[in-house]
């Protein structure tokens, strides 16, 4: 029996007893003319009984009911649609990363580059522990950068740049403003990288470098 069946027969007996609407009429006639099992009910609403006021009554009750029942789920569905949608949009802003504000984490005072162990490290300490990941970039003798630049030539690079990536909302960050607790990162190995004459912070808001450390012209 299909759901189309279950609303045909609900509307039977207000048919039969010709008290139903126009438009429920016409839907009971066009489906009986292919249902031959809800014409058969029919048939027998019209040998028994006239269906009394109160039965009626019971008939629009359940009608009522169910249409009460398919506005809640409908109702439902929209409210889940919206949900899935923010939750996607927060997913987006938790997983995606912006540059750190200079001042606001006070860069230049929280970053810093050492050299030991025959390496270049990157140490960040204070408001700028926060950071969501370290994006690099090269630059060349002209001033141009990887990543940045469309004219940036490969075979003039001289320097190792390093920006600083936060998440798109600062209460997502990896360790509290202000944290105690440095963090060091290896960037690379001098004997590795001997084109690379200096180390330096790059301000991609501002197209702007901070050099950091400088290869001794004697190595």
């Amino acid at each position: 029996m299909s759901k189309n069946c279950d609303m045909i027969k609900d509307l039977l007996p207000l048919y039969a007893d010709d008290v139903c609407s126009d438009e429920s009429r016409k839907a009971v006639e066009e489906h009986i003319k292919e249902c031959a099992e809800c014409k058969g009910e029919l048939e027998k609403l019209r040998r028994s009984v006239t269906v009394s006021p109160k039965n009626d009554g019971e008939v629009l009750k359940r009608i009522k009911r169910r249409l009460r029942i398919e506005k809640l789920v409908v109702g439902l569905i929209s409210v889940l649609a919206i949900c899935g949608a923010l939750i996607i949009g927060l997913v987006y802003l938790i997983n995606s990363d912006t540059s750190m504000d200079m001042e606001k984490y006070d860069i230049l005072n929280n970053v810093s580059v050492t050299e030991h162990d025959n390496a270049v490290w990157l140490n960040i300490k204070g408001s700028a522990v926060g950071f969501f990941r370290v994006h690099p970039t090269i630059s060349d003798t002209d001033g141009k950068h990887l990543l940045y630049d469309e004219d940036f030539d490969r075979n003039k690079k001289n320097g190792y740049g390093v920006t600083l990536m936060q998440r798109k909302i600062d209460s997502f960050a990896i360790a509290r403003h202000g944290s105690p607790f440095g963090v060091e990162q290896k960037l690379f190995d001098l004997d590795e990288k001997d084109a690379m004459m200096k180390v330096f912070y790059y301000d991609d808001e501002n197209n702007k470098e901070y050099v950091l450390w400088e290869r001794d012209k004697n190595d």
